[in-house]
């Protein structure tokens, strides 16, 4: 990593947005280990799982999921950043034009409130079906809400770490496409998104192709302070590892130069 690296850090971060979300005063000294995402590419979320959609239907994951299914994990009495990431999702889904939603793709946003309730998510449909700006089949995207035990085993699969803040949830900011079945194709962070991104993963998804994400470079670059309840740019870190390659550049252009002048 260089100096260029760094400065491509910060701009990956500032342009896709948060990724992560803070509430008010933590309880029980949130860390790094407890807030964030283990990526779980190419595993399968677990049979048996069961939500409740808007209309108080049960839905079993995976089995719904029988096309590429993009899943924002909220919580529906969020203030902050959960509506920003739907509202940049209905955005770019209004700006798709080579993918149908209902045939080759839907949407799930799932909640990790366990105190959430259908009536809750049904209101917010229609407010994210009208942000989308044209006609969007409503069955093409379901608000999901569940049990805390479903939740824990949904958000486990995915390796996304959350923490409750008093009323609110410390929680990163995210979404998860998987392909027919539910196989972890690809994560897209931040609030907002490209729809040549989006419709990417869609695409990755139907073929069962495992995307990568920028969160590898963002997780040298970046590290969580429990205090401000957010990510840092780790200075010291991205630091010693240009003066680590600095150093080593420049030990072999002395030893280049060096066998340049024996005879």
């Amino acid at each position: 990593m260089n100096p260029f690296a760094s400065f491509f850090c910060i701009f990956v971060l500032v342009l896709g947005g948060p990724v992560v979300s803070h509430g008010g005063e933590s309880h029980g000294g949130a860390n790094k280990a407890d807030i964030g995402v283990d990526e779980k590419l190419g595993a399968s979320l677990p049979a048996g799982m069961t939500f409740r959609d808007e209309a108080g239907k049960t839905v079993r994951l995976p089995d719904a999921i029988d096309r590429p299914t993009i899943i924002a994990p909220v919580y529906l009495s969020c203030k902050h950043a959960c509506p920003l990431l739907l509202m940049g999702l209905a955005e770019a889904l209004g700006n798709l034009d080579s993918v149908t939603p209902g045939k080759d793709f839907q949407v799930i946003a799932l909640s990790f409130d366990g105190q959430d309730t259908p009536k809750k998510a049904s209101e917010k449909k229609k407010d994210y079906l009208k942000a989308i700006g044209r006609p969007f089949p409503p069955e093409a995207w379901r608000f999901l809400t569940g049990s805390k035990e479903q939740i824990e085993t949904f958000t486990r699969s995915i390796g996304f770490r959350f923490q409750r803040s008093g009323m609110e949830f410390d929680h990163p900011v995210v979404l998860v496409v998987v392909g027919p079945g539910g196989k972890v194709s690809r994560y897209l962070y931040g609030s907002r998104f490209l729809p040549f991104d989006v419709t990417m993963a869609i695409t990755e998804a139907e073929q069962g192709k495992i995307g990568i994400s920028t969160r590898k470079l963002l997780s040298y670059c970046f590290s969580y302070d429990p205090l401000e309840k957010t990510y840092v740019f780790d200075i010291l870190r991205v630091s010693g590892i240009v003066m680590l390659v600095l150093g080593l550049s420049f030990f072999g252009y002395l030893m280049s130069k060096t066998r340049r002048k024996t005879p």
